[in-house]
């Protein structure tokens, strides 16, 4: 995604989705997963609802869930995410997304990435293919197709990078690195573990452990501020919040429970206000 952030509250709503509906890039050099290598699981859980505030005004709700499943053939980790704005704020703004991820599950690299963002009643489909064994990447942008050369090892999208920080990050006070795939280029995010902090969440008090990407170009997502992401530290290391500062205020995703269905209104009209 390209276009810059609205400052309507109305289009904050769902800034997560446009956020993580950041392009792939055509070509990575992020080091190959050596043979016998520890990989740990990738998170497969949900769905789960998210209620989207911003600047402390409720004004969208967010689900994601994932899954094993057979891609094309392979075994890969399918990551979801639907998105829309509140009743009140889609007076103002109207807009319903829907990304989906799949992560191959032996080498824990993006193969396929597809957004599909419907604001103010334009709809933007993207659609992203990478196949090492061609050694190609194909972009699909509203019907017009690109296929570039492709070459190097495994990189994750914006999405799959919040799955895979889930299992990566061990005790406060450690580090982690992850290739992250972005419209504007490779990047190298080391998240920093943070200290452990009590919240009130949905299913009561509990202490949530804070990751926080740091990229070399001081950007996250093809967007500078700050970017922190609150998971409980057991075995689950259930996402509870997702928390962006940046220049126009504070964007915050809660964790609300599980999920009763998507909450993209194009593909489900019983969620029509």
């Amino acid at each position: 995604m390209r276009g810059p952030f609205h400052t309507t509250v109305g289009a904050a709503a769902v800034v997560l989705a446009l956020v993580a509906a950041t392009a792939l890039v055509c070509c990575t050099d992020a080091p190959a997963a050596q043979a016998g290598s520890e990989i740990q699981a990738f998170p497969t859980d949900g769905p789960f609802a998210y209620r989207v505030e911003y600047l402390g005004v409720t004004c969208g709700q967010m689900t994601l869930e994932s899954r094993l499943e057979e891609f094309e053939g392979r075994p890969a980790y399918h990551v979801i995410m639907t998105a829309r704005n509140s009743k009140f704020f889609n007076k103002i703004y109207r807009l319903d997304g829907r990304i989906d991820s799949w992560v191959d599950a032996e080498t824990m690299s993006t193969i396929a990435y597809e957004s599909d963002i419907t604001e103010r009643g334009d709809r933007d489909i993207k659609r992203y293919r990478i196949d090492r064994d061609r050694g190609v990447a194909t972009s699909e942008k509203n019907g017009k197709v690109t296929e570039v050369a492709f070459e190097g090892g495994p990189a994750l999208d914006p999405m799959a990078f919040v799955y895979r920080s889930r299992v990566l990050a061990s005790g406060p006070g450690t580090t982690y690195s992850v290739r992250v795939l972005t419209d504007r280029g490779v990047v190298e995010a080391v998240s920093l573990v943070g200290e452990k902090k009590r919240f009130s969440t949905y299913d009561g008090e509990r202490e949530l452990l804070r990751l926080q990407p740091i990229t070399a170009n001081g950007e996250m997502f093809s967007r500078r501020g700050e970017f922190v992401l609150w998971i409980d530290p057991g075995p689950a290391r259930t996402l509870h919040r997702l928390d962006f500062k940046l220049g126009f205020g504070r964007l915050k995703a809660e964790l609300m429970g599980p999920a009763a269905g998507h909450v993209d209104r194009r593909a489900d009209p019983s969620q029509e206000d």
